[in-house]
């Protein structure tokens, strides 16, 4: 698909509910185990990635309904995973599936995304948790498609609508995914009411 002067091409998989993966005479969803190890995976994900980079997309985004609801840190599996991805070619890697967002990993140049949280949903708040807190996520790209900065604006979730964070909201949003991401080594710089990663290899 064209997003301004770019081709950026996205490839979607999932562990989740295996009950709905395609089949070879069935439609369905793209489900892997997410193991690096698993030869079927391997051809899965290696096919899937090839048939997008035969258009020779300027920008190619992974991304991954993975993992259970209401976690807070990702499993060494999807860590492993999704540096595999960057290493097969993958510019961005944008998981989903926890309803709360966790750190964010910067792999040769690349961002990590391993879980962006809610942005718009009708779960129960859990008040230790917050998934009705997250962010809008902006990436700036070079004119080859090359990863320059990811800026994270923080939003809440307020009558199943997503708003720009209150400043309690905001603070509270900015100091956990610092948190979640000093493991990874990734830091962040204040730019007015956003979090900004320079994303250089």
């Amino acid at each position: 698909m064209a997003v301004g002067d770019l081709d950026v091409a996205v490839c979607s998989l999932t562990d989740n509910t295996p009950e709905y993966a395609a089949g070879a005479e069935s439609p369905g969803t793209a489900y892997v185990d997410i193991d690096i190890e698993d030869a079927k995976t391997q051809t899965a994900v290696e096919d899937t990635l090839a048939r997008a980079m035969a258009h020779d997309p300027d920008l190619l985004v992974a991304s991954l309904h993975w993992g259970p609801n209401m976690v807070e840190t990702p499993p060494q599996s999807h860590r492993d995973f999704a540096r595999w991805l960057v290493d097969q070619g993958v510019d961005v890697v944008h998981g989903h599936s926890a309803h709360v967002f966790q750190g964010i990993e910067v792999y040769q140049g690349r961002p990590i995304l391993y879980d962006t949280g809610d942005f718009v949903d009708d779960y129960a708040v859990d008040p230790r948790l917050r998934n009705d807190r997250s962010f809008l996520f902006e990436l700036a790209v070079g004119e080859a498609g090359t990863p320059l900065e990811l800026r994270l604006l923080p939003t809440e979730i307020d009558d199943f609508a997503v708003h720009r964070a209150s400043a309690e909201a905001a603070d509270w949003s900015r100091e956990r995914v610092q948190d979640l991401s000093d493991p990874f080594g990734t830091t962040f710089e204040r730019e007015d009411e956003s979090l900004v990663v320079g994303l250089e290899p």
